[in-house]
């Protein structure tokens, strides 16, 4: 009597957990976090401190996802003290208009009732630039 009762019990708590572990509402398909690469000319680079969140912005010319609705638009991102900034052609500063990448990673889907950027700007931070300007 005491094996079927926990025989029982085992067969009851393993579909349970097993239940419980899927659902994860926050790694829902329908909305995931993808990594945007946008490409374009960047300017009023801020650099972040101990103390202060830094920011960037980029006028784009290319963008990985949304690239219609993304060209041309000047956006703004927050940087912080991990946001790795490159520069594989030699420059040593981000310039106003010096030429350059940018990678955030932010929901693919936005709500109805925000623009594009509004969405990119206040779900994401920048997490690498890349100044593609020359010395």
């Amino acid at each position: 009597m005491k094996k079927a009762i926990v025989l029982l019990v085992v067969a009851f708590a393993i579909p349970t957990s097993v239940a419980l572990a899927k659902a994860n509402p926050t790694r829902g398909k329908s909305n995931p976090r993808v990594m945007y690469v946008l490409k374009g000319t960047l300017s009023s680079y801020q650099a972040a401190t101990a103390d202060a969140a830094g920011s960037i912005s980029i006028t784009v010319k290319h963008a990985n996802f949304h690239k219609v609705i993304l060209a041309g638009q000047t956006i703004t991102f927050s940087t912080s003290m991990s946001t790795r900034v490159g520069f594989p052609n030699g420059a040593t500063a981000i310039k106003d208009g010096d030429t350059g990448v940018l990678k955030f990673k932010a929901p693919l889907h936005r709500k109805s009732d925000t623009s594009l950027a509004t969405t990119l700007t206040t779900n994401a931070k920048a997490l690498h630039v890349i100044d593609q300007a020359t010395q």
